[in-house]
């Protein structure tokens, strides 16, 4: 009979939660934000507690289900139901995925230690087994990630960044090297000129990124950015909806910020790799 530990419970479950919310965002494309993810694995852990009372089958799996579906709004935030419930599939494969390799590291080491009970996994793991373990998940998440992914932001491409009720056609390329981001949420910056926002943008939030004199009517923000000459402050704000056409179809940015800089060229949108693109857009018929 195995004993558990309260405390080697819920730390294996808060690590292994984090691990298989991050690797959920990872291969269904979707902004990860730590703070969230780790409020998602603490949910997470605490569920696990329900080993230790004798409910019935029926009810470990509709409360596994439940956890399950918060997890995901609270790492992932409100989505349409399509998107939610492939975030909850993808969720469950990843969680599949670490459990067969810890299942599979435990067989080789401690097999007395290991414990099962309504979709509770318990192993009396140290350390060094669950960096192996997770780092072989993540492996294997990477590798799906790459093979399943599509849309991703390469090459040139045409964008439409709507705001304001308009919208604006732009020529875009990636910048490899460039991780452009807000410090605060980390949220990825695509950059472009002022100038190829001219009619689009009110006259006044116009000449408030002019003259970098910012006020709080339309959202603005100073976006910290390295150049050749030195660090500069840039403005930016958050649009309606930004849709990346490329060669594989139409894709909404997940999430991102419009910033301008005096040095991007006109009618031009400058992203980084580290803009994540939604599943493919399709039209209604």
């Amino acid at each position: 009979m195995v004993t558990v530990y309260v405390d080697i419970l819920l730390a294996i479950n808060l690590a292994v939660d984090y691990l298989v919310l991050f690797g959920t965002a990872r291969l269904a494309g979707a902004k990860f934000v730590r703070i969230r993810g780790f409020l998602g694995a603490v949910l997470g852990a605490v569920y696990s507690l329900i080993v230790f009372f004798g409910f019935s089958k029926i009810v470990f799996a509709a409360t596994k289900l439940a956890a399950s579906v918060l997890m995901v709004l609270i790492t992932f935030g409100k989505r349409k139901f399509r998107e939610f419930l492939r975030l909850l599939i993808i969720f469950y494969i990843c969680g599949f995925l670490f459990s067969g390799f810890m299942m599979l590291i435990n067989s080789f080491t401690k097999t007395d230690s290991f414990f099962v009970k309504g979709g509770i996994v318990y192993f009396e793991f140290s350390a060094l087994e669950i960096v192996l373990s997770g780092t072989a998940a993540f492996v294997i998440t990477e590798i799906l990630q790459r093979l399943f992914r599509r849309g991703e932001p390469e090459g040139t491409f045409l964008a439409k960044v709507f705001c304001f009720g308009k919208t604006a056609v732009l020529k875009g390329f990636t910048d490899t090297g460039n991780n452009l981001s807000e410090p605060l949420s980390g949220t990825p910056v695509a950059v472009t000129s002022a100038k190829s926002f001219e009619k689009i943008l009110p006259p006044k939030m116009l000449l408030e990124i002019k003259n970098m004199d910012l006020s709080t009517e339309y959202k603005l923000m100073l976006i910290p950015c390295k150049t050749v000459s030195g660090s500069v402050l840039i403005p930016g704000f958050r649009p309606e909806k930004v849709v990346i056409i490329n060669g594989n179809g139409e894709f909404e940015a997940e999430n991102i910020i419009i910033a301008f800089s005096e040095n991007a060229p006109e009618n031009t949108l400058i992203i980084g790799k580290n803009v994540i693109l939604k599943e493919k857009i399709f039209s209604e018929v």
